[in-house]
């Protein structure tokens, strides 16, 4: 009993605490008020007439929030381009260059500077309009944070069609015409939002399928009165880290606290520490998946044959050639990221890392994963939904995942390209797979709960897995339909509702609801150790 109101009462301090923490994050947000520099409040579309005197094209553009306007049912233009000869970026005076003299707009490559600081430069070199052309398809929302308004119009234009205009720079009489738009073409693409979510399920099944081994190893070891030996090199059993109410509470404040860092320090060397935290994690979870795979396929009979190195000391002969795998794996993305193929390389050190995660991390009960997911959810909606409204007219969190004005995404998300759209990217972020993933796999556990090994069962694993997808299909119609405006969606939003509203019904209708609440299994406890190796 005093266990019990203890940990109430520390769970409803962390409540108190979280709600005032929030509520001080978001007031510090709102402190900056609307910027002096924005003109208006969404992105509006605009189509460009490209004429190189040998051949014509129309793309589509999307304006700027600040700057220069296109009125409905008007045009401007022709007006005459330019490249900045020194640097390709337009970061300063000084890179447009001599040649740009005469002409009226200026195109620059989107990058190392932010979009107001282009179309500033723009406007100091006299400049009509400045175009920034962007690799991907995705149309961002140009922002500023400034109180000097500009009067050049700032368009971005994407992909091939955007570096169409950037390489007509060179044709002598090159002109554009711009005019109103109706609206931005629509990025959506079945195959890569399909691949997306079998990566997902991949993720969660191996992570699952993981877990529930160790569960059993540790269950049978205690069963036969042996000792696990935690530090052991090779199929041992590995107790899980168990979630409580009181760390579901402060997940929202610590989600929060580095969301907003990581917007008002949107740096380049932000981007290069979170690579480096990443392929730190992948790396652990790429050597963990090798090392079990080799030692999966040892025979019985061989012996545990250790070395002994420097600095890291005795380890399994196995452990080397998992962990220069591993290693290869890892340098390999670092030093080619920006290829068109190092998606790839992206994606198998994500998944390694998350199902690494989902065999260590646990929910002891179904009362823990609703907090949890709620409080994610609700995290989720505000800072998408709910912010833009409040502070900034810009969504924190689509800016944080598409890098803001630099470009430069965070290696947090699964990608798949795009077939509609060369050179772009469909995303999924981790914490949209980790954390139904806990619940999931939560669910497999609880299926085999029983100590009978003979047979496994998926009922509850199976059915929260299909409610994954539909979550998944009814983010996508979201994002297909701009739910929001903000170009991006909350997948937790639709995620938490299916997934926690599936497992709760099911449990209810076969009388599982109590036990799957509170928990029954205390033989699968958490180790102090294992906390540590994670955080």
């Amino acid at each position: 009993t005093t266990t019990t109101t203890t940990t109430r009462r520390r769970t409803r301090w962390a409540a108190c605490g979280a709600i005032g923490i929030l509520t001080f994050l978001t007031t510090l947000l709102g402190a900056n008020g609307e910027p002096e520099c924005q003109e208006r409040s969404e992105t509006r579309a605009v189509d460009v007439e490209l004429d190189t005197g040998a051949w014509q094209t129309i793309v589509t553009g999307g304006l700027a929030l600040f700057g220069g306007d296109v009125e409905a049912n008007a045009t401007l233009g022709p007006w005459t381009i330019g490249g900045a000869s020194a640097d390709a970026y337009g970061c300063a005076i000084g890179s447009v260059g001599d040649d740009f003299t005469g002409k009226d707009v200026l195109v620059v490559k989107r990058g190392e500077c932010e979009f107001y600081e282009k179309a500033r430069v723009a406007q100091d070199v006299g400049a009509k309009a400045v175009f920034v052309v962007s690799d991907g398809e995705d149309f961002t929302a140009m922002t500023c944070n400034e109180d000097q308004k500009l009067d050049v119009v700032t368009v971005l234009v994407t992909g091939t069609t955007g570096q169409a205009i950037l390489d007509a720079t060179t044709e002598v009489g090159a002109t554009i015409t711009i005019a109103r738009s109706d609206a931005l073409p629509r990025q959506f693409d079945f195959l890569a939002s399909a691949a997306l979510v079998a990566l997902a399920l991949a993720t969660i099944a191996l992570g699952g399928r993981w877990s529930l081994k160790d569960k059993r190893a540790v269950v049978s070891s205690k069963r036969d009165d042996d000792d696990i030996d935690g530090s052991s090199d090779g199929g041992e059993a590995h107790e899980g880290i168990e979630i409580n109410e009181y760390s579901a509470f402060w997940f929202v404040i610590m989600a929060s606290a580095v969301l907003l860092i990581l917007f008002y320090s949107m740096q380049h060397w932000v981007f290069v520490v979170m690579r480096l935290v990443f392929s730190f994690a992948s790396f652990q979870g790429l050597y963990v998946i090798c090392f079990e795979a080799l030692m999966s396929r040892r025979k019985s009979t061989s012996r545990d044959s250790r070395v002994l190195l420097p600095i890291v000391g005795s380890v399994h002969l196995l452990a080397i050639p998992a962990a220069v795998f591993a290693g290869l794996i890892v340098a390999t993305w670092l030093i080619f990221r920006q290829a068109t193929w190092a998606w790839m390389l992206q994606d198998i050190m994500g998944l390694s890392f998350l199902v690494n995660v989902l065999r260590l991390v646990h929910l002891p009960n179904f009362k823990v994963a609703t907090i949890l997911l709620c409080c994610a959810m609700l995290y989720d909606i505000f800072w998408v939904y709910v912010q833009p409204h409040l502070f900034g007219k810009k969504s924190v969190m689509v800016a944080v995942a598409r890098g803001g004005d630099e470009g430069e995404s965070l290696p947090m998300l699964f990608l798949f390209p795009r077939a509609s759209s060369p050179g772009d990217f469909s995303m999924l972020g981790y914490g949209d797979v980790i954390l139904p993933g806990l619940l999931i796999v939560h669910n497999l556990l609880f299926d085999n709960r029983k100590r009978d090994f003979s047979d496994t069962r998926y009922y509850y694993f199976f059915w929260s897995m299909v409610a994954y997808v539909v979550g998944m299909c009814l983010t996508f119609t979201a994002l297909y339909f701009e739910v929001g405006g903000q170009g991006g969606q909350p997948a937790l939003t639709y995620l938490v509702p299916t997934v926690v509203g599936t497992t709760g019904i099911l449990a209810w209708k076969h009388d599982d609801l109590s036990d799957m609440w509170y928990g029954v299994d205390d033989d699968y406890s958490a180790l102090p150790s294992e906390s540590q190796s994670i955080l």
